[in-house]
C-alpha cells in the first residue's frame, strides 16, 4: 500500500493552468515533501454536480473515488477548491465514506510552514488574496492561505472590501464560464476593479479564478496563485 501522498491536479491545473499544478509540483519536491501523481487522474465530478448533472457526477465520483482506493492513498492534496469540497464534503453522500483524507494545499503547506518559512526571501510587494468561493465560505478555509501569504518577508498583504465569507464570486464557479462566459467576465472585472489602491499582486487559491481573472485583467495587476506566489519567494541556496 502506497504511503505516499497523492497530488491531484484537477481538471483546470492540469489542462489550462499548468503553471499552478508545475509551481506545486516543485515546491512539494523542494520541501522533500514524497508524493506522486495520476497519468490518468480523470475528474473529481464537481461542475457536473454543480451543473444539476447528478447522476453523471455520482458515476464520474464513484469511478474516481475507486481508482483512488485502488492505489491505496491515504491523503489526496489538490490545488482546486472545487474538487477539495467535492471529495473531502460531498463524496459521502454521492458515493459513501472513502478510506482517503482530502485537504486543499493551502491546509498542507500551512502545516509545513515552520520549513517553508526558512526558505523565502524577503519580497516587497503589496498583494490581496481573493477568497475562492468553494475553499473560503464553503469549506471555511480563511486563514491558512493568508499565513503563508504573510510567511514572506516584506509582504504588505491587504484586504478586499468584501473578503471572507463575504468575498464576490471571480465569476467563473459553477459552470458559469461554460454556460454564460460574458456574465463570468464581467463579474470578474468588478473584482478587479474593486481592488485597494497600489495592489502589485492578487492572489487566489483556485484554478478557476486564476484563469478568469488573467482573461480579463491584462496588464493592470498580475494574478498568481499562491503556490507560484510561495516559489517566488523561494531563496535560492
Amino acid at each position: 500500500m502506497s504511503g505516499k501522498i497523492l497530488y491531484w491536479r484537477g481538471c483546470m491545473s492540469r489542462l489550462r493552468t499548468k503553471s499552478i499544478a508545475d509551481a506545486t509540483e516543485e515546491l512539494l519536491r523542494r520541501l522533500g515533501i514524497e508524493y506522486e501523481t495520476l497519468d490518468d487522474e480523470g475528474c473529481c465530478g464537481s461542475v457536473l454536480l454543480r451543473t444539476g448533472q447528478v447522476e453523471d457526477a455520482k458515476t464520474v465520483a464513484k469511478r474516481t473515488a475507486d481508482h483512488i482506493k485502488s492505489k491505496g492513498y491515504r491523503e489526496v492534496v489538490t490545488s482546486c477548491p472545487g474538487c477539495f469540497r467535492t471529495m473531502s464534503s460531498e463524496y459521502h453522500v454521492l458515493v459513501g465514506d472513502v478510506p482517503f483524507r482530502v485537504r486543499h494545499i493551502s491546509q498542507f503547506l500551512f502545516d509545513h510552514s515552520k520549513e517553508l518559512k526558512q526558505h523565502l526571501k524577503p519580497i516587497k510587494v503589496k498583494v490581496v488574496y481573493h477568497d475562492p468561493c468553494h475553499l473560503g465560505r464553503h469549506m471555511g478555509v480563511y486563514k491558512e492561505p493568508r499565513e503563508l501569504v504573510k510567511l514572506v518577508p516584506g509582504v504588505e498583504l491587504v484586504e478586499f472590501k468584501y473578503n471572507r465569507g463575504k468575498s464576490i464570486c471571480c465569476g467563473s464557479g459553477g459552470g458559469v464560464h461554460s454556460v454564460f462566459p460574458e456574465i463570468a467576465l464581467e463579474v470578474a472585472k468588478t473584482v478587479l476593479n474593486d481592488r485597494p489602491e497600489g495592489v502589485d499582486i492578487i492572489i487566489t487559491s483556485c484554478p478557476f479564478c486564476n484563469y478568469n481573472f488573467k482573461e480579463v485583467g491584462g496588464s493592470k495587476v498580475e494574478v498568481i496563485d499562491l503556490p507560484e506566489f510561495l516559489l517566488r519567494a523561494w531563496r535560492e541556496s
